[in-house]
């Protein structure tokens, strides 16, 4: 039924249950790309290469002419490939004119690389925001373009409260719906707050019942300085439980927030220098704080969602690797912001002096450590077993930091160097919390 996938997935077609088939997306914040770059290339090859079908175009601004420029720059990538594919997530908290993205939309909808989906083969559209511009809006959209629709209507009031109403009201608008704000704990001065699926449960609970499918985020934080306002979200130890909330649950889609969000922080790949401004650089330069070590644990994550697997102890190394795996840590100790720094986000005291740590090792690994140091100083060897291990280590101390893997005879295997040590001081006049992410080689 709603699980059949689009023929124009060609690297999935093969497949023996094309019913059973889960796609997993990548959010992506559409900037202007500079036309004489190859940045959208990079971004697509960085993607396909990691485990992605597809990423949802966060579409904010449609009527501009460095938009489309940079819209356009990725189907005409896309379209030269059969292993992956791109669909419009329209941005409503920029635009809220869902015709002004209607436009848009059908300028692109024929476009071979653009993502289908369903029994009848349909478009995918997709929002972040939206559940505000009412059932009727929706309906109105839907019918004259005829798309497999799975928006983000969280707005509606009774899409957490009430699952089974919204249902009931939006049953005949929605193929499907997507859920954000699930995705992180909520912003606390409390430590120690773990993100929850309690939602995530309630609302695919009744999106089976009506015969719907689920889009369940994964991210890692969220943490924005800048456009007069500052937070932090939780993000030690949030990517891992999320994967396993994920995996027990089983939806059919599975999308990552994000691919290069930079102003929010829960960015995977490269943010175009062009595409950011100053303020965001300051805190998000994917150059000087990159995250792209995250990337083959989240492909060991989308190998097991894929496979079906029910939890975290199944996933192993992507492409037949003997590991992989991360540290990452804040780049300041929460003493900073009492050292001068200005802009404080709220939700700070949630945060505490760690630093995280996982891997991903084969079935069948025995005897295998991990030793986290912090400034010079072992904070603690722990046994890692096959399948996803990972810990937050409290500690953190300033200067280098450094994860170290260490077989049965306790060789060292893989490191994971920090590249920017620890400070407790504030740099351009605030204390960064973004986290620098260090992968095992």
């Amino acid at each position: 039924m709603h699980r059949a996938l689009s023929s124009t997935l060609a690297l999935l077609a093969a497949s023996a249950s094309l019913a059973e088939a889960k796609l997993v997306f990548a959010h992506y914040l559409v900037g202007g790309i500079d036309a004489s770059t190859d940045h959208a290339q990079q971004d697509i090859e960085q993607a396909a290469a990691a485990g992605f079908d597809a990423f949802a175009l966060n579409i904010g601004r449609p009527a501009e002419d460095w938009l489309i420029s940079a819209v356009n720059q990725l189907f005409d990538y896309a379209d030269t490939r059969d292993d992956f594919k791109l669909f419009f997530s329209f941005d409503f908290y920029q635009t809220d004119d869902i015709n002004t993205h209607a436009t848009l939309y059908t300028q692109f909808a024929d476009r071979s690389s653009y993502l289908h989906y369903g029994d009848d083969d349909l478009p995918v559209v997709s929002s972040y925001s939206g559940g505000g511009i009412g059932v009727d809006a929706w309906k109105n959209f839907k019918t004259a373009n005829n798309v497999y629709l799975i928006p983000n209507p969280e707005a509606d009031g009774t899409y957490y409260s009430e699952p089974q109403t919204f249902f009931e009201n939006w049953g005949d608008v929605v193929d499907g719906v997507f859920s954000w704000e699930t995705n992180w704990p909520e912003v606390s001065d409390t430590p120690g707050a773990n993100v929850s699926s309690s939602r995530d449960e309630a609302v695919k609970k009744a999106a089976d019942a009506a015969g719907k499918t689920y889009v369940m985020g994964l991210s890692s934080l969220q943490y924005k300085h800048c456009c007069g306002d500052s937070w932090y979200r939780n993000g030690e130890t949030t990517l891992l439980e999320r994967m396993n909330q994920i995996l027990q649950l089983s939806p059919e889609f599975t999308e990552v927030i994000t691919w290069n969000d930079a102003g929010e922080s829960h960015y995977v790949g490269p943010s175009w220098p062009e595409t950011v401004t100053e303020e965001i650089l300051q805190y998000g330069d994917t150059d000087a704080i990159p995250h792209s070590g995250w990337q083959p644990l989240i492909s060991s994550f989308i190998d097991a969602f894929k496979d079906g697997a029910s939890d975290t102890s199944a996933m192993v190394p992507s492409g037949g690797a003997s590991f992989a795996g991360a540290l990452w840590y804040r780049g300041v100790l929460k003493s900073c912001v009492d050292n001068g720094g200005d802009g404080t986000p709220r939700g700070n005291g949630g945060a505490r002096d760690t630093l995280v740590y996982a891997v991903v090792l084969p079935a069948g690994s025995q005897g295998f450590q991990v030793r986290v140091s912090s400034g010079g100083e072992v904070l603690a060897t722990q046994s890692v077993a096959a399948g996803l291990s990972y810990n937050s280590i409290a500690g953190l101390k300033t200067g280098a930091q450094l994860l170290e893997l260490l077989d049965d005879s306790e060789n060292v295997v893989a490191t994971a160097n920090s590249k920017v040590d620890v400070s407790d001081k504030p740099t351009d006049g605030f204390c960064n919390f973004n986290y620098y992410v260090a992968g095992l080689e």
